[in-house]
């Protein structure tokens, strides 16, 4: 037993352990939510904002099925010390070398193939090259590389693996998203592989407690280092995988599924917050509940839920175990739905990062509505401030070396919620809900990566709906539209003229269904109206005289407005008495009464302008014999207003 614990004499008997630990042959495979976004994109620009990121595509000739890790870590030292064993096949060709993510600051100790040392050496900054001489893996062939290393992970701009104090007690949690794995371990992080399952051991001086995803399988205690073992065998990808070690206080709730089966939320939270977090996690409950009848079973019944507290400001959602600065309630929420959307389903890559935060921050602003602390008015109008707070900007990620950008709090977070909010809205409930379940319970999709398009599929299955220009202006398109709508009143009758102008050039024209809300004499109607060109009018017979009329009152749509109503006889302003004969027509139609500095716009029963006539010959004809039968609109601009007729052609 140790009398007085020291750097020196803890890897002594680290390592004793260490070496009875070997791979040897084939292995086998076995505040407010946006408030919250906006502080942890701030936090992030902070950390990201000197630095631009080109990750190396490393291991791509292999697949990885699982990692054996065995950590040093004392949380009283910045240092890691560890043995990782990779166990892989070659994707397709034989393989006989290979490359991993590794930061070159971390010395490696050593490494084995099929129990030969084989070379290694750092070709950049961050890859490490290994080389299995005359040895060959054949296609078909399972086996592992064993790697030992040891240094003291850099102080990544993004936090990757960082010591701090809580209460005066020190705390080491890692923090991988995006690309810092490679800071504190040997692995491959490309967001195109996923290993079958982990087994990490973890050592650590008492009192402290090591926490990892999956399930702690194992714990015993000697000479006062703690080891503690987690699995987890569900598929997972590298920068979901995170380790958290200080003197923890634990406790643990259950919560029973839609199988039937009782799912343990084990919480992990500093001794002096114990009793906050014993009661401010309690939500968890219900939420895990609610997306579990949502979205389709949780993802991981076989294992657990749970949460560590950590010093970061917001949340990360590593797998199983989501690492929580505060008991938030939408921060609750948010990382728990990464577990579907992020972790079960991972973006294929950094640029559709918004199916990882665009739904998580949506789902966090349901627990919110759901729970009476909001309403979804005004969550639509806080993302739509944010968005609109300036011009430009995509949904869609365009530059993954900029970490600020992959987590822009106004374009991943924000947009990406609102972008799943007008899906909600254009899809229909049933079919909104439809699309999201048999997207994640795709044979293809699940506990695998996706891409947008991907989603697309399934939400263009359950809909019905061409969904093509709606992506291409929401999503990859920047900016948003500002509509002008002008409602005129003749009696019972409104007419809506409807125009929009785009704040990017990138779009020059949003195609979008238009809720407006017409109200007066004590009833109101909410109409929608597919806006499909600048000029569109709509001509709309109400059961009562309208006085006021709102653009999209719920939010629904990411867009500015500008609403005007003219009403005592609105129409006829112009005071032209206007005749078109004859009308019904077949060919030709006369306009008498037709001042000459007046423009004509012919439009179609849909509102859509055919034909503008800007100066119309002496006898004010217009030819009708290039245009299908049916019922016809002709606008009439004039300095004193605006007249609008209809016309039947047979």
């Amino acid at each position: 037993m140790i009398g007085h614990f020291s750097y020196k004499s803890f890897f002594t008997v680290c390592f004793a352990i260490f070496g009875l630990f070997s791979i040897e042959g084939k292995a086998q495979k076995s505040e407010s939510l946006l408030q919250l976004a906006e502080k942890e994109a701030i936090l992030n620009s902070k950390r990201f904002s000197d630095i631009q990121l080109v990750t190396p595509a490393n291991g791509l000739n292999i697949d990885v099925i699982q990692y054996r890790c065995h950590w040093f870590v004392d949380p009283a030292n910045d240092s890691i010390k560890g043995k990782v064993a990779i166990v892989f096949k070659p994707k397709s060709s034989a393989v006989n070398s290979f490359t991993l993510d590794m930061a070159n600051n971390l010395l490696v100790l050593g490494a084995k193939f099929r129990g030969i040392s084989v070379p290694t050496n750092f070709t950049n900054s961050s890859t490490l090259s290994v080389n299995l001489g005359a040895q060959t893996l054949q296609p078909g062939q399972t086996d592992s590389i064993v790697i030992w290393y040891h240094g003291i992970p850099i102080a990544s701009p993004f936090g990757s693996y960082t010591r701090t104090l809580h209460n005066g007690v020190p705390i080491i949690y890692t923090l991988s998203e995006p690309y810092g794995a490679k800071d504190w371990w040997p692995c491959k992080q490309a967001l195109s592989d996923k290993a079958d399952s982990v087994d990490f051991t973890i050592y650590t001086p008492a009192p402290n407690m090591a926490v990892s995803n999956g399930l702690q399988v194992g714990f015993s205690e000697s000479n006062g280092i703690r080891t503690y073992r987690w699995k987890h065998k569900y598929p997972v990808v590298t920068y979901l995988l995170a380790i958290a070690i200080t003197n923890y206080s634990h406790f643990q709730y259950k919560v029973k599924l839609s199988s039937g089966d009782s799912l343990p939320i084990d919480n992990y939270s500093y001794p002096e917050n114990l009793a906050e977090w014993q009661s401010g996690m309690l939500p968890i409950k219900n939420m895990v509940q609610d997306f579990d009848t949502l979205l389709g079973p949780y993802p991981f019944p076989s294992e657990k839920y749970g949460h560590a507290q950590f010093a970061f400001g917001g949340g990360m959602e590593h797998q199983t175990i989501s690492f929580m600065q505060n008991t938030n309630l939408g921060l609750q929420a948010h990382e728990l739905v990464h577990h579907w959307f992020g972790n079960k389903i991972t973006c294929g890559s950094w640029r559709d990062i918004w199916l990882n935060e665009g739904f998580a921050t949506y789902f966090g602003a349901f627990e919110y509505v759901k729970a009476g602390l909001s309403t979804w008015p005004q969550e639509g109008q806080q993302w739509i401030d944010l968005i609109t707070s300036e011009p430009g900007g995509s949904v869609y990620c365009s530059d993954t070396t900029d970490l600020f950008r992959i987590f822009s709090g106004r374009l991943s977070y924000g947009k990406g919620a609102m972008l799943v909010r007008m899906l909600r809205y254009r899809l229909g409930e049933q079919a909104f809900w439809t699309a999201l379940k048999t997207y994640l319970a795709s044979p293809q999709l699940k506990f695998g990566f996706a891409k947008t398009e991907d989603l697309v599929v399934f939400l263009e299955q359950s809909s019905g709906l061409d969904l093509s220009e709606f992506f291409r202006d929401w999503y990859k398109g920047e900016g948003y539209p500002t509509f002008q709508i002008g409602g005129q009143v003749n009696g019972n009758i409104v007419t809506l003229n409807l125009n929009q102008t785009s704040s990017h050039p990138s779009v020059t024209f949003f195609e979008a269904r238009l809720p407006i809300k017409i109200s007066g004499s004590g009833f109101d109607t909410t109409v929608f109206v597919d806006h499909t060109q600048n000029g569109q009018i709509a001509i709309l017979s109400l059961p009562f005289t309208a006085t006021d009329i709102q653009f999209d009152p719920e939010r629904f749509l990411l867009a500015k407005s500008n609403v005007s109503l003219v009403t005592n006889n609105g129409l006829n302003v112009s005071n032209q008495n206007i005749q078109i004969l004859p009308n019904p027509a077949k060919d030709k139609i006369e306009i008498l009464g037709l001042d000459s500095e007046t423009e004509v716009i012919l439009h179609n029963s849909n509102g859509g302008r055919v034909q503008k006539y800007s100066l119309l010959d002496s006898k004010r004809l217009i030819d009708l014999s290039d245009f299908p039968s049916g019922l016809f609109y002709l606008k009439f601009i004039g300095p004193k207003g605006v007249i609008i007729k209809r016309l039947v052609r047979n």
